[in-house]
């Protein structure tokens, strides 16, 4: 932290605005505050820049919306990471508001987005594939004539090779489409996400984000359990200022109707296969695939207890049902695209010689072997469900909201540990920290807000969890009370 005189300092290198006439003009002394907006469940970065224009840039360039923002922005003793946008930039897609700042001045807002988002929506995939997924995703992210982006991407190797035809989608559309349905070669994980960070594209597995282990430690208390300075330095006090969050809140955990309408507690599939006249049905119970996959945390968050004789709130699996076709053979392939040789009988029967039927039907077996893919079918079974139950758990769960001082190598998609203290009285002598609250989160979304005239640099985080840190006691029965005699009922 070399050279760091407090936490959220950060250096604004550059920020050019160049127009669409090709006139690039240095703003970086006229902003007042940049923000920019990351999320795992968004396929681009946005934000926006705040100017305090007093050369009347609007109409003099002129700004008009079709403009190019090139950002780099470090945070002193960090060479790497760094927030540079400076070779691939943002692009300018709306001037916001404009009020007067002044008699001879005015604040702009200039509404930003990677130009990938506008590549996207101008384009249209009208195309068939016959590759893997990660392999098509990777194409149409380099395909000039789609995104065509210049960033680094991160893709995680998928099953089988799928035949895929685009109908005229726009390409993060069809990207949409196949994250669903893509299940990793490494863990068997349907749980892909395809999303845009400062680091670049990414199209991966919440597994291989676990599995990058912790990459943060923040408190959101007065001060940490293993705080400690030192006499001759204040690089002690900085570090821990980075640590400790700003503000916090929780904004809601474990909402049981909701979680019960949406599928987590339980939820079934019922396969028809077009191909063979068939159905096949599968069903999801919390407790029973908990830890079917990776969790960022081994534990349940709600009591693996009877609700009533027989029952807990994971037994109910017909809560969500759906419906979804397939064709399938036995191997687990795709029917529809399995050729089957002509038989020696059907040839003998138009009047072939049987020697030559035999050869036939050997020469085109041989053919299918060789010609024939491992065409997977979009084996619903193996995703449909625990993606449901994932997703939904991710974005109606156990969250916590907070600001942090900002610094360039925080983004979304890394797993943070987050203490954070009790309220009340401590019963149990944990310390001061909350048992159930504190743990491990992904980040799921971020908010970096830089204000040049003071130097600061905030990160308004949110963080998301998918189980508990600890596992939850069974001190007595869990069943609904009710009265022993039964309803009465009055005829009106």
């Amino acid at each position: 932290m070399a050279g760091l005189q407090y936490a959220g300092e950060f250096d604004l290198e550059k920020c050019e605005l160049i127009s669409s006439a090709g006139v690039t003009v240095d703003i970086s002394a006229i902003i007042v505050e940049i923000n920019i907006f990351e999320d795992i469940f968004s396929h681009s970065l946005n934000g926006s820049i705040i100017i305090g224009d007093t050369n009347n840039l609007v109409d003099n360039m002129p700004i008009v919306g079709q403009e190019y923002i090139s950002l780099k922005i470090t945070t002193p003793g960090l060479s790497d990471p760094k927030i540079d946008f400076s070779e691939n930039v943002f692009c300018v897609h709306e001037i916001g508001v404009r009020e007067p700042a002044s008699t001879s001045s005015e604040l702009v807002e200039l509404k930003i987005c990677t130009p990938e988002l506008l590549r996207n929506h101008r384009t249209r995939v009208s195309k068939s594939y016959e590759e893997t997924v990660d392999k098509i995703v990777q194409s149409v992210l380099e395909n000039p004539k789609y995104i065509n982006t210049k960033k680094d991407i991160y893709v995680e190797p998928t099953q089988g090779i799928r035949k895929l035809i685009s109908p005229n989608n726009h390409p993060f559309d069809f990207i949409r489409n196949l994250t669903r349905e893509s299940i990793s070669v490494k863990n068997n994980s349907p749980h892909f996400l395809f999303f845009e960070n400062m680091q670049g594209y990414h199209f991966r597995s919440l597994q291989s984000l676990y599995e990058e282990g912790v990459q943060g430690e923040f408190h959101c208390g007065d001060k940490a359990s293993n705080e400690q300075y030192s006499s001759s330095s204040d690089a002690g006090k900085i570090i821990q200022s980075f640590k400790r969050a700003i503000t916090y809140q929780t904004p809601g955990k474990n909402r049981s109707l909701y979680d019960i309408k949406g599928g987590m507690l339980g939820s079934t599939l019922i396969m028809h296969d077009i191909y063979n006249k068939r159905y096949k049905k599968s069903t999801f119970s919390y407790f029973e695939n908990h830890d079917d996959f990776q969790r960022i945390e081994g534990n349940t968050k709600y009591n693996d207890v009877l609700i009533d004789d027989i029952n807990d709130v994971g037994s109910f699996t017909d809560s969500r049902i759906f419906l979804h076709p397939t064709s399938v053979t036995e191997d687990d392939k795709d029917s529809q695209y399995i050729v089957v040789p002509t038989t020696v009988e059907e040839l003998t029967d138009l009047g072939v010689d049987r020697g030559l039927a035999v050869a036939e039907v050997e020469r085109q077996e041989k053919e299918i072997a060789e010609g024939n893919k491992d065409y997977m079918s979009n084996r619903a079974d193996k995703w449909l469900l625990h993606r449901q139950q994932r997703l939904h758990e991710l974005n109606n769960g156990a969250i916590i909201n907070m600001s942090v001082n900002g610094n360039a190598s925080i983004t979304i998609g890394q797993v943070i540990k987050i203490s954070v203290p009790i309220s009340g009285a401590d019963h149990e002598k944990t310390g001061g920290t909350s048992k159930h609250q504190s743990g491990l989160y992904l980040i799921s979304k971020v908010r970096h807000l830089f204000s040049p005239p003071t130097r600061t640099h905030r990160i308004h985080i949110q963080a998301t969890k998918d189980a508990s840190p600890i596992e939850l006691e069974k001190k007595g029965s869990g069943a609904e009370p009710k009265k022993s005699s039964k309803s009465t009922v009055y005829q009106l």
